[in-house]
C-alpha cells in the first residue's frame, strides 16, 4: 500500500483506464444515423425499377458529367414534370 502523502513512489498495482472514449450507452446504429441525417436534410428514399440498358446509359452519363444520381433525377423532375404549364 502506498502512503497518501508520498508523491514520488509509483503504485505497483494501479488500475489502467481502458483506451478510447468512454461509452455513454446511447450509441446509434449506422441506419439510425443515416435516417436522422435524411430527416434533417428533408430527403426521402425513392426507389424505381428501370431496364438494365437504361441504367447503364445513365451511369455513363453520370461519369461523363461528374454528377450524382440524386442531382440529375431532381433536375429532371423539376424541369420536365413539375414545371408550370
Amino acid at each position: 500500500m502506498k502512503d497518501h502523502h508520498d508523491s514520488v513512489t509509483i503504485d505497483l498495482l494501479a488500475e489502467k483506464r481502458p483506451r478510447g472514449r468512454p461509452a455513454t450507452g446511447r450509441a446509434m446504429t449506422s441506419a439510425e444515423r443515416k435516417r436522422l441525417q435524411r430527416e434533417r436534410a428533408g430527403r426521402v428514399v425513392f426507389t424505381v425499377d428501370l431496364p438494365e440498358d437504361l441504367v447503364n446509359l445513365f451511369n455513363e452519363y453520370l461519369r461523363f458529367k461528374d454528377l450524382t444520381k440524386s442531382a440529375v433525377i431532381e433536375k429532371l423532375l423539376r424541369s420536365q414534370l413539375l414545371r408550370k404549364r
